[in-house]
């Protein structure tokens, strides 16, 4: 059992069955785990910061969070991003209280210490002669994430010197994201702030479900797909059980719902301008997707995931599709705090980025019709996760257990695939990887 407030590495061993397809309740309700996860997950993983295209200028700076640790994104004056802790090494305050701006360092407003943007100290409130050379002022300087890197003008950054390579990290996640974020010559950029709201439970249920979890879409968002998507529960059922969960390593993982060859979908809610430079940016691989592409989710681990699903809510008018894009910040153990951007090609029209913007607003947002089926049902869900009287009862991911060795033939991408979307191994999978995470001391 425990000695002391301690996990004991056997039971840390025991929290997720790898080979059964099971894991212990405790891993989304247990408060010591949860404080175990910001040393060896969130402390060693890259973590999505921000988008290229929110800090264009140098100056630029939005303040965002590595776990719990409050930290700033910023273009500094040598052109470069950075992301530093906001936390003054003098006594500890926030250096940076708003959500964004520009300029060209920071002041902390409890002493007054001033920091370039790129974080080094260039006065302290009083004379340095005050120090009398007995410190190294260097010492003093914002700590900076030890590795920095982009890929497709998303921003991740690690604590974790021995990370390997952003490239490395992600694999042939990038394949499929290429799909996304870079599926014209401009990429994507995002459109406004993000949303925040929270909700009543275990930062890891959104990573999981947006990693695949095709059984929850029919039975939860099934009236509100008919009405958005005009499709009825029983097609519904059968596409997304035909849709191919993808799982790329690292535990990364998603499912891509793909109209059949020779029914194809004709690039469905897509801006018929922008289809010329699909053509030019993607793969042809990647373009027979991006063009059969009816829905996709996906989940980079540990915590940024997305969302690409053409609606419409009026029966006159053709669908739009909308990319969003979120982390799952944990709060505690039974909360987390969602951030939800919504993201458009940086070529298109002012008409469709309005369009792409509403559509993914009135969809999936705090407000969205899909997101409150979801929040509604996730905090119901996070009070039942922490009942004690059935400690011992495991949660199922069993359903993989059928699907291991039943690959999709017909998936055109990389990565290791399931054929059905209700095969629960991509999500499975982000719980296999957040174990191994887990069990390193």
């Amino acid at each position: 059992m425990r000695m002391g407030e301690e996990l004991l590495p056997q039971e840390l061993a025991g929290l997720v069955d790898v080979h059964g397809a099971t894991a212990d309740r405790r891993v989304f309700s247990d408060p010591l785990i949860f404080e175990l996860e910001h040393e060896r997950v969130f402390g060693r993983a890259w973590l999505y910061i921000g988008h290229e295209s929110e800090i264009p200028a140098v100056g630029d700076y939005v303040t965002r969070r590595m776990g719990r640790d409050p930290v700033i994104l910023v273009r500094s004056a040598a052109d470069r991003v950075d992301v530093l802790l906001n936390s003054c090494p003098h006594r500890g305050a926030m250096v940076c209280l708003a959500d964004a701006g520009n300029g060209r360092g920071f002041i902390c407003p409890y002493h007054g210490w001033a920091f370039a943007n790129d974080g080094r100290l260039v006065a302290t409130s009083v004379d340095d002669a005050l120090y009398q050379g007995k410190v190294d002022m260097r010492r003093l300087d914002m700590r900076r994430a030890a590795k920095v890197a982009t890929y497709a003008g998303l921003i991740y950054a690690t604590w974790n010197p021995d990370a390997p390579a952003l490239d490395d990290y992600l694999g042939e996640a990038r394949w499929f994201m290429d799909v996304f974020f870079q599926r014209t010559p401009g990429g994507m950029v995002v459109l406004g702030a993000p949303h925040r709201w929270e909700i009543g439970v275990n930062w890891k249920i959104g990573p999981i479900n947006f990693a695949g979890d095709g059984p929850h879409f029919t039975q939860l968002h099934g009236p509100i797909a008919h009405v958005t998507q005009g499709i009825e529960r029983p097609v519904l059922q059968a596409a997304l059980k035909a849709a191919t969960a993808i799982r790329f390593g690292h535990g990364h993982n998603g499912v891509a719902q793909l109209s059949p060859a020779d029914q194809p979908a004709a690039w469905l809610g897509l801006d018929p301008a922008l289809v010329p430079l699909m053509r030019r940016a993607l793969s042809p691989a990647q373009l027979d997707v991006r063009a059969r592409l009816v829905q996709g989710v996906c989940t980079v681990f540990p915590n940024h995931s997305w969302t690409h699903n053409p609606v419409s809510f009026r029966s006159d008018e053709p669908p739009v599709s909308f990319l969003a894009m979120r982390v799952w910040q944990p709060v505690a153990v039974d909360r987390t705090q969602v951030w939800n951007w919504f993201l458009v090609e940086k070529e298109a029209s002012e008409s469709w980025q309005r369009k792409a913007a509403l559509a993914g607003l009135r969809a999936f947002s705090v407000g969205g019709t899909f997101d409150q089926d979801d929040a509604e049902t996730w905090d119901a869900m996070g009070r039942a996760l922490a009942a004690r009287t059935v400690d011992g009862q495991r949660i199922s991911f069993e359903a993989v257990l059928a699907h291991r060795e039943r690959p999709d033939p017909t998936w055109p991408g990389p990565g290791e695939t399931f054929d059905t979307g209700y095969a629960e191994g991509s999500e499975f999978d982000v719980l296999c990887e957040w174990q191994k995470y887990m069990s390193k001391p």
